[in-house]
């Protein structure tokens, strides 16, 4: 009986023990503090990648659909091209048929201008 009642007086911790036990919790506390600031950094970074993602996303678009765009204009610039190849052909072809005709046009008027005189 008196012992369990001379532990009952003791304190259970003694100054040093409880100022140890004080820091330690400060620390810890510290600790948790700097944990949650870094925690608060690396989300405010993980939401500026977001952003800057994005940000590319809508340069990637913009480039893609400028790319698409330039591909339809040398599809329709190649079409151009050979339907001109072919107005030139054809122009060409023209030309040589009314050449013939005008030299032998004017073969037969000399033939029947200078004919008579010549015999």
């Amino acid at each position: 009986g008196q012992k369990a009642q001379t532990q009952m007086q003791e304190p259970l911790l003694d100054d040093s023990d409880m100022q140890h036990q004080v820091q330690n919790a400060l620390e810890r506390n510290g600790e948790l503090r700097q944990l949650e600031s870094d925690l608060g950094d690396l989300h405010s970074l993980f939401k500026d990648v977001a952003t800057l993602a994005q940000m590319q996303q809508e340069h990637l678009d913009t480039i893609e659909g400028a790319v698409m765009e330039t591909g339809m204009r040398v599809v329709a610039g190649t079409n151009e091209l050979q339907k001109a190849h072919r107005t030139q052909k054809k122009a060409r072809r023209r030309m040589c048929c009314m050449l013939v005709t005008g030299s032998v046009a004017i073969t037969l008027m000399l033939w029947w201008i200078l004919g008579p005189l010549l015999h």
